[in-house]
């Protein structure tokens, strides 16, 4: 392992369809060679009491409110910081697939106050990532990518409108410099190849 003085949070995001999930184990397939010690995260998490009320909700067998949702998805990550925390401290670098960012943008594009949201995630003393990748696509895209993929869609995947707004968010917040330590865009519509390449300009600069 490459001895480092402290571990990398890094935060991969964007709307559905987006490819963060495959982009996620390209990360960590290239720190791993570069001897790297990683652990990665991924959220919502289905395997988590919380994770199981989000994936009912997105098959429609149940509903909640605007409320609700925020603090489902929001506790669903919280609950996994103190073992973020105690990897950070061994120098490890943990990569998620989505994070805190992807709770404020997903609903506070559904109506959620975003001031309200980042001020709660904020006096949670949330770990901000050292880096976020933010993976944009056209919603229509992405749309089409995860109907090929599955050939069923859930409610958010299959809400254009919401896709949209959830982009927008995640422009808000990279442009407001909002909880990351750094924001980096990159064109996921193009072929996943050169998709590969822009991570990889990205990481050999950041974590060497």
């Amino acid at each position: 392992m490459i001895a480092r003085k402290k571990g990398l949070l890094i935060a991969v995001e964007g709307i559905d369809g987006a490819g963060k999930r495959t982009l996620c184990s390209f990360i960590k397939e290239f720190l791993e060679i570069q001897r790297f010690e990683v652990t990665q995260f991924a959220y919502p998490d289905y395997s988590s009491k919380w994770g199981k009320i989000i994936e009912d909700y997105l098959q429609n067998k149940i509903e909640l409110n605007i409320n609700e949702q925020f603090f489902v998805y929001f506790i669903d990550i919280l609950k996994d910081q103190d073992k973020v925390r105690e990897l950070l401290e061994e120098t490890k670098i943990i990569i998620t697939d989505r994070y805190f960012s992807s709770t404020i943008a997903f609903q506070c594009a559904k109506g959620f106050s975003y001031q309200k949201a980042i001020s709660i995630v904020e006096v949670m003393d949330a770990i901000e990532p050292d880096l976020t990748l933010f993976i944009q696509i056209p919603p229509q895209l992405a749309l089409k990518r995860k109907f090929e993929q599955k050939k069923s869609l859930d409610r958010h995947e299959k809400d254009i409108e919401l896709l949209k707004n959830v982009d927008y968010m995640y422009e808000k917040m990279l442009s407001g410099g909002i909880l990351s330590k750094r924001w980096i865009k990159i064109d996921g519509s193009r072929d996943l190849e050169r998709v590969e390449k822009d991570i990889l300009n990205v990481l050999e600069k950041f974590v060497t």
